[in-house]
């Protein structure tokens, strides 16, 4: 069983890697790094972004169902990339692209930390649903960007797990390997948010998304960082995680969404665009 000192020592190193850049960052797939430079690009255009998207049979198929979906859905079905591209727009195909390859950053070829990857995946996923169906309601917020950054709210988490897989007291030990993510995956999720050039609204939501406590005031609009600190909350309300046992009337996130801290609206029986926009991104 690990002890404190080891937990400590394991971070250091960590938090001193991460300062010189010597922490093994997962890259993003390469679709998605190509879509990032092409919509940043201000010489590109659709044609060149297609011609990407092309080559993924999967993705295509994903970006032509979205632009058919009652979030986006015209008078004209979209039966080709180059119309789906056309209606979505360079920037939202960024994130189609962006969310479609994420699940490819939780992979791990460890047995042992295979399972912790797993639970990490499908509990961003959920913070992700959550976040989504939270923007909606938001008028000045977009749902997809929400949906994004709930999907990588915890992704600092995954390079903490990898170096823990090389340290055995760490890793054999599921308390030292909680207590290092709890320290450090915050930290950890800004820097490579920023490393993918990531939309500063979503690295600031990221990097904000445990200080619960934090209060704008009601003068200031709801933002990302209420979204996915009150999903998160909420997505941890069944569990026996810490972030279960808070009072959520110390949590400024859940008065501002809704008034009510101790109601948080979710539409899943009545929000059935929603729900199928949702499906369609994951099916």
């Amino acid at each position: 069983m690990a002890t404190r000192t080891d937990v400590e020592n394991f971070l250091e190193k960590l938090r001193g890697d991460l300062d010189r850049q010597l922490v093994d960052i997962p890259t993003l797939p390469d679709i998605s790094v190509q879509a990032l430079f092409i919509v940043q690009d201000d010489n590109s255009t659709i044609a060149d972004l297609v011609n990407l998207i092309s080559r993924d049979t999967a993705l295509a198929s994903r970006l032509v169902r979205q632009a058919n979906s009652p979030a986006y859905r015209g008078l004209h079905r979209c039966s080709t990339i180059h119309s789906a591209v056309t209606r979505l727009g360079m920037e939202r195909v960024r994130q189609v692209v962006l969310t479609h390859s994420m699940k490819e950053v939780f992979q791990t070829g460890n047995e042992a930390i295979r399972e912790r990857m797993e639970q990490l995946w499908e509990h961003s996923l959920e913070v992700a649903i959550l976040s989504y169906l939270l923007a909606r309601k938001q008028r000045h917020l977009d749902p997809d960007i929400a949906l994004l950054a709930g999907l990588v709210h915890d992704i600092g988490a995954v390079p903490i797990l990898r170096r823990a897989e090389k340290v055995e007291v760490i890793y054999e030990d599921p308390r030292a390997v909680q207590a290092a993510i709890d320290a450090a995956h915050v930290a950890m999720g800004r820097a490579m948010l920023k490393s993918w050039n990531f939309d500063p609204e979503i690295v600031r939501a990221v990097g904000d998304h445990e200080k619960i406590r934090q209060d704008p005031g009601d003068s200031e609009p709801v933002s990302y960082t209420d979204i996915l600190q009150a999903a998160n909350v909420e997505s941890y309300g069944a569990t026996g995680h810490r972030l279960a046992a808070v009072d959520r009337h110390e949590i400024p996130a859940f008065r501002r969404l809704t008034g009510d801290p101790d109601r948080l609206t979710l539409d899943w029986d009545t929000d059935e665009a929603g729900l199928k926009h949702i499906n369609q991104i994951f099916e």
